[in-house]
């Protein structure tokens, strides 16, 4: 028995041995390293804004979650390299997630990300933020 197997505490004898690579999601555990965020004001009706732009970096190139909110429903658009990838419309609620937790998003050197967005509210000028999630 390893070091490692006897510093486990207490294993029986219906115990699985692990061997090779474990990949492992630990409840309550941080693993996000890039936080940015950033909103947009006075935002037209019908007009295609950006909220947020972050480009890839040493310290940022996965992507785990997308949180994004407003003050009225909206259509938000997750953007890389000017496609694109994801658009996803807020409801009922005025927050919406784009959630790579369990797949996140990988991201190549120079890929830049924007998030848009666009509301329906005829006449009214209406501030949205969003804010990533990443790690490298």
């Amino acid at each position: 028995m390893s070091d490692v197997e006897n510093s486990w505490g207490n294993k029986s004898d219906t115990d699985a041995v692990v061997t090779g690579n474990v990949n492992a999601t630990i409840e309550g555990v941080a693993l996000i390293s890039y936080v940015t965020g950033e909103s947009a004001t006075n935002v037209p009706a019908i007009t295609k804004t950006t909220i947020l732009t972050a480009t890839y970096s040493a310290s940022f190139n996965n992507i785990a979650l997308i949180s994004c909110s407003g003050q009225d429903y909206a259509k938000f658009y997750l953007t890389v390299n000017s496609t694109d990838i994801d658009i996803r419309r807020s409801g009922p609620s005025r927050n919406l997630d784009f959630d790579f937790k369990s797949n996140p998003l990988g991201l190549k050197l120079g890929d830049i990300v924007d998030i848009k967005v666009e509301h329906f509210f005829t006449a009214e000028l209406l501030d949205f933020e969003a804010t990533i999630y990443g790690y490298a």
